[in-house]
C-alpha cells in the first residue's frame, strides 16, 4: 500500500513538475520571442516613417530601455535634448522619432528603417520647428553617432538593471514578472548585445568619421552579413534622395548605378539595417498581394518611394532671374543632369577626376560572396555588380540635397560652381537652417559647430574635388543658374 501511495505521489510531483515546466516555457516564449504583427499605418507615408523593415530581431532594442538611455547617460550625447541631439526627428506627438520602427518580440523592440537615413529637416531661422521632408536626405542625422551613443551606453558601469528599471519605473510600471524578465534576461541580454555591435562594427574605427548626414550602407553588408575581409576601401557617401526612382532606376540607383530595380534598392537596404534573412522570405513573399493590410512592408516602401517627389523650394524665388538661369541649365548642366541628356546613364569617375574611394567600397568579390549568402532566395537581386562610374542624377530638389558631390564634400551649390582649390577645406556639416544665398544648409558659426560634425576634405574619402562643370561661368551667369536650381 505504502508503495503504491509513494508511486502516486511520484507521479502527481512528476505530473506538476511537467505542467509548471511547460508553463514556464510558454511563458518565457511568450515574453522573450513571441513576435506579434508590427503595427499597421493607414498611409505608405506613415508607413515609410515608422513602419518596420525587419530589423527587429537582428538589431532591436528594448522599447524600454531605448527610451531611458539618454536620462541615464546625457554625458554621453553631444548636448541636451536626448535622442534629438543625434539628427532624430520627432513628428506628430508619436512615442518613437521618424525613421525608427517597433515591433514586439516577446517585448517591444525598436530599430531603424529606410526613413533614419531619407527624411530631412530644414528651417529658415534658428527658433523656427524643423519642416520634416520625407524622401530627402538626412543631412542633419549622426547615424554612426547613434549607434556610438548605444554602444557607449553598454559599455558603461551605470549600465545595470538597478538603474535602468529605476528609469523605466518613472514612466511605466512593469509587472512583476516582466521587472524579474528585465533584471535577469533582457537587460544583460540587451548590454551583451550591443556590445558585439561594437566588435562586429569595429570596421569603421578604421575609416574617418562619417559625420551627419552620411553612411556606408555598403560595409555592413560586406564585413557583417556576407563575412569579407576587412580592407581599407572607404564607403562614406552622401544619404541620397528617394525621389523619381522609377525615373533613374533604369541608369542604375545608388551612388555608383549597382541596382537596375527599386525593389532590389529596397532590400538591399533593408539588409543593411538589420533585416534577417527569414524575415526577408516571409516579407517578399507577400509582395505581390494588393491588401494593404497583407502587404509586404517592403512593398509598400517601394510603392511610395517609386514616384515621391521633392518638396518645392520653400523661399522666394527671382523668376526672372531663374528664368535666365534655365537657359544656362540647358547649356551647361542638361546633358548629364536632365532627365533627357545624353549621360544621364552615368559619368565617368575619370572625366570628372572624383575621388574614387566610394567606388572601391563594392567588388566583384563582395557581389560574388553577396549571391552566396541570398543563395535561391526570392528577395537576391538580380543585379549587383561592381560599379565603376558615379550616376549623373537628375537634379530635382537638388536645393535640399546639401552638402554635394557623392561624398558630401561641398556644402553649397555656390561652392560647387567653385574651382576645387577654391572650396571650402572645412565645414561642419548637420545644422538645418537654410542658407538661400549659397543654396545650402549654414555651415560654420557657433551654432553649425555646437550642433554639427566637421568635414574635413583632406581625410581619406572626403576630398572636394572633381566636378569642374560650370566653374569658369561669369559670376551673373552662376547666380542665374542658382537660382534655377532652385525651382528644380
Amino acid at each position: 500500500m505504502r508503495t503504491r501511495v509513494a508511486a502516486l505521489r511520484k507521479r502527481w510531483l512528476v505530473t506538476v513538475v511537467a505542467v509548471l515546466g511547460v508553463i514556464a516555457t510558454f511563458t518565457a516564449y511568450d515574453r522573450l520571442f513571441r513576435e506579434r504583427p508590427a503595427p499597421y499605418f493607414e498611409s505608405d507615408e506613415e508607413h515609410f516613417l515608422y513602419g518596420s523593415v525587419g530589423a527587429e530581431s537582428n538589431e532591436g532594442i528594448p522599447y524600454w530601455i531605448w527610451l531611458v538611455l539618454p536620462r541615464i547617460f546625457p554625458d554621453l550625447l553631444p548636448g541636451p535634448g536626448g535622442y534629438t541631439t543625434l539628427g532624430l526627428l520627432s513628428k506628430d506627438g508619436r512615442d518613437l522619432p521618424v525613421g525608427l520602427s517597433t515591433v514586439t518580440i516577446g517585448y517591444p523592440r525598436v530599430a531603424v528603417n529606410c526613413a533614419f537615413c531619407h527624411t530631412g529637416s530644414v528651417r529658415a531661422q534658428p527658433g523656427d520647428l524643423p519642416t520634416i521632408v520625407p524622401g530627402a536626405p538626412a543631412h542633419q542625422m549622426a547615424a554612426q553617432r547613434y549607434s556610438r551613443f548605444l554602444i557607449a551606453a553598454a559599455a558603461d558601469p551605470r549600465f545595470t538593471a538597478g538603474n535602468i528599471l529605476g528609469e523605466i519605473a518613472r514612466n511605466y510600471r512593469l509587472s512583476a514578472l516582466d521587472r524579474l524578465l528585465y533584471r535577469f534576461v533582457v537587460i544583460p541580454g540587451t548590454r551583451q548585445r550591443l556590445l558585439r555591435l561594437k566588435e562586429q562594427g569595429g570596421w569603421m574605427d578604421r575609416r574617418p568619421d562619417w559625420g551627419h548626414g552620411r553612411a556606408d550602407i555598403f560595409g555592413p553588408i560586406r564585413f557583417q552579413r556576407v563575412g569579407r575581409p576587412i580592407d581599407d576601401a572607404i564607403g562614406s557617401a552622401e544619404m541620397m534622395p528617394l525621389w523619381s526612382l522609377a525615373r533613374r532606376a533604369p541608369q542604375g540607383l545608388f551612388w555608383n548605378g549597382l541596382h537596375a530595380s527599386v525593389r532590389d534598392a529596397v532590400v538591399t537596404s533593408a539588409l543593411s539595417a538589420g533585416a534577417s534573412r527569414p524575415w526577408l522570405d516571409a516579407d517578399i513573399a507577400k509582395w505581390e498581394r494588393t491588401d494593404v493590410q497583407g502587404m509586404s512592408s517592403l512593398r509598400r516602401v517601394e510603392r511610395y518611394i517609386t514616384d515621391l517627389r521633392p518638396a518645392p523650394y520653400p523661399f522666394s524665388v527671382d523668376r526672372q532671374l531663374a528664368a535666365a538661369g534655365q537657359t544656362v541649365f540647358a547649356v551647361e548642366c542638361a546633358q548629364c543632369h536632365s532627365p533627357e541628356g545624353a549621360s544621364t546613364s552615368g559619368s565617368s569617375v575619370d572625366a570628372g577626376d572624383t575621388d574614387r574611394h566610394r567606388l572601391r567600397s563594392w567588388t566583384t568579390d563582395a557581389s560574388k560572396a553577396y549571391d552566396a549568402f541570398a543563395g535561391r532566395r526570392a528577395w537576391k537581386a538580380t543585379s549587383f555588380g561592381a560599379g565603376e562610374r558615379y550616376v549623373s542624377v537628375p537634379l530635382d530638389g537638388v536645393w535640399i540635397r546639401a552638402p554635394y558631390l557623392h561624398n558630401g564634400s561641398v556644402p553649397s551649390l555656390k561652392d560647387l560652381l567653385e574651382v576645387p582649390t577654391n572650396r571650402p577645406a572645412r565645414f561642419w556639416r548637420g545644422y538645418d537652417v537654410y542658407d538661400p544665398v549659397n543654396v545650402g544648409f549654414i555651415c560654420d558659426g557657433p551654432e553649425a559647430r555646437r550642433t554639427g560634425t566637421l568635414h574635413d576634405t583632406s581625410q581619406p574619402g572626403n576630398a572636394n574635388v572633381g566636378h569642374d562643370y560650370g566653374t569658369a561661368l561669369p559670376a551673373e551667369s552662376k547666380r542665374a543658374l542658382l537660382e534655377y536650381l532652385k525651382t528644380l
